[in-house]
């Protein structure tokens, strides 16, 4: 019996040390950085005033951000098209974004980001011509980004030739953002590109150098008691480069946040 005591109280020490083990380990994971998600369900997909997803798209995303300003993340979608050379006859796809940025405030009004990003497409690979000329899938760009309170004005620089874009194409936002009464918020924003016709081939031949791509509109809503925010966006149709006008869009989303 004296034995069996002496175990008992060994093992409630080691379990004990355990646990303050386990919880300094998450003290410095809070400390050192914050690991969020989300999932988010669209009625469709719209990307720089373009259809990426007219029917019903899941997306999802995870950041680590560091205390530091070092933030590393993924965010991916559904697609009702394949940019692949070898799958044209598929009605659906993935888009998988990857990207590395570094954040900091400046005071309590004003915020920065540069970010740089990987875009790669489920089974894509290398989009073909007639005439022999190839592009990419994969497409590469940075982002800079200026904050002060709401407001917030980006540009968006690609690095590299791709199938739906030439090195050196610049994307230019704004947006802004203002909580309303009863945990609601309004959400607007502009998007207008400066397209790099010099780097044109068969596959993309630029109409329009300068061209107003979207705006929008809306409200989004935090549900009480729930990790969930539903959202409600009028998206406002401008063109692209090749002078394609774009439809007005009614986007409607549930986001839910981990």
């Amino acid at each position: 019996m004296h034995q069996n005591s002496h175990k008992i109280t060994l093992s409630l020490l080691l379990s004990m040390s355990a646990m303050s083990a386990f919880a300094e380990e998450k003290t410095t994971l809070a400390t050192a950085g914050e690991l969020t998600g989300s999932f988010t369900v669209v009625n469709k997909y719209i990307y720089r005033g373009g259809v990426e997803n007219d029917d019903v798209a899941l997306q999802a995303a995870v950041k680590y951000a560091h205390q530091s300003g070092v933030a590393v993340g993924y965010w991916g979608s559904t697609l009702d098209y394949d940019p692949s050379d070898n799958s044209e006859d598929k009605d659906h796809g993935f888009e998988h974004d990857f990207y590395l940025a570094y954040a900091q405030e400046i005071n309590q009004a004003w915020r920065y980001k540069v970010q740089a990003t990987a875009y790669y497409y489920q089974d894509g690979g290398t989009v073909y011509a007639e005439n022999g000329d190839n592009r990419k899938t994969t497409a590469f760009d940075v982002l800079g980004e200026l904050a002060y309170k709401d407001l917030t004005l980006g540009a968006v620089v690609v690095l590299t030739d791709a199938s739906f874009a030439n090195a050196g194409d610049i994307y230019l936002s704004a947006t802004y953002s203002y909580a309303l009464p009863q945990s609601f918020r309004l959400n607007t924003s502009l998007g207008a590109s400066i397209y790099n016709s010099s780097r044109d081939d068969s596959m993309i031949e630029t109409q329009n150098d300068v061209a107003f791509n979207e705006a929008r509109i809306g409200v989004s809503k935090n549900i009480p008691n729930t990790a969930v925010t539903a959202s409600l966006d009028y998206v406002i149709g401008g063109k692209d480069r090749f002078d394609t006008n774009f439809d007005d869009q009614v986007v409607l989303g549930l986001n839910f946040n981990f």
